[in-house]
């Protein structure tokens, strides 16, 4: 497994530095460590193999060797393993440094507080709602369900983008007290661009996730269906944003007196997608079966 510094986590780690913290540089550094084993224990026990880890000042990225093995039952789990570590450790050294054990304190009580404050942070700011925070994961699983895996991504990187937009304002109006603060910008700034980063690799990884479930369905032999119903001068790019994971489509075309033109399979649609692009029209995909008389 490869690990890799993110030049942002470099810069924030400097800045800590020149202030006059080296001790809670390494305290944060550990910290973000055990936040992403935490990941990678957990994503092992769901079956989804990690080779690259990637650390940012609050946490990390880990890159999966089939990104799109992950659905929503497995996502919520691995995404909020991070966050609960860090909760925990928050929890018990914090009844420690208030005599809850009944242990005595080794360290110095500035660092103890300083590392269950840093545990406490951890853990709130990656529960934000917004991608590619923990919390952006967590609200995509518990939205694909209603919103299928493509709107829910975007409703999540959008939600990304705005938090990080607000962490780049809040950083330059409290650095007028402390220039620290404006590493809470920097965290925004690097927050604004890794959202617009999903955003845009939205429609790839849609299009893979929704491979994978052509493989379950092979693999499972059953699968829930849904109807949908589509007026034939609707893109299939317009169609695919409604499908849901855990479902088979089938897609009612109709004319434009809505009459019942043709009834297209999920599959049927997604090879026009990869083959033809996805901004042609339900039209133009009838079209085409007509001249070709492929199955539907």
């Amino acid at each position: 497994m490869q690990f890799k510094l993110h030049p942002f986590f470099l810069l924030f780690m400097l800045l800590w530095l020149l202030a006059g913290l080296p001790r809670e540089v390494i305290v944060l550094f550990l910290l973000v460590l055990g936040h992403e084993l935490a990941h990678i224990v957990t994503a092992k026990l769901s079956g989804l193999p990690i080779n690259r880890i990637e650390f940012f000042p609050f946490g990390g990225v880990g890159y999966l060797d089939k990104p799109l093995e992950l659905d929503q039952r497995k996502e919520l789990p691995v995404a909020a393993a991070g966050p609960l570590f860090n909760l925990i450790l928050f929890i018990f050294f914090f009844n420690w440094s208030r005599g809850v054990y009944a242990l005595p304190i080794i360290v110095d009580p500035d660092l103890l507080s300083f590392f269950y404050r840093a545990n406490l942070a951890l853990a709130c700011f990656n529960l934000l709602p917004g991608l590619p925070l923990d919390g952006g994961r967590i609200m995509r699983a518990l939205l694909s369900t209603r919103l299928g895996f493509y709107r829910a991504t975007e409703v999540a990187a959008r939600a990304g983008r705005w938090l990080g937009f607000f962490l780049v304002i809040c950083g330059l109006l409290l650095s007028s007290f402390d220039y620290l603060n404006l590493t809470v910008s920097l965290i925004g700034l690097f927050l604004y661009s890794a959202a617009g980063r999903e955003q845009n690799a939205n429609i790839y990884m849609f299009l893979r996730y929704l491979l994978r479930k052509e493989k379950a369905l092979r693999r499972y032999r059953v699968l829930k269906g849904e109807m949908l119903v589509a007026l034939e001068s609707t893109t299939i790019m317009d169609v695919l944003k409604q499908f849901k994971p855990a479902r088979y489509h089938q897609v009612v075309i109709l004319g434009p007196t809505l009459h019942v033109k043709a009834v297209l399979s999920e599959t049927r649609i997604l090879a026009m997608a990869m083959h033809q692009g996805m901004e042609i029209t339900l039209r133009e995909v009838l079209g085409k079966a007509t001249h070709s008389r492929p199955g539907f």
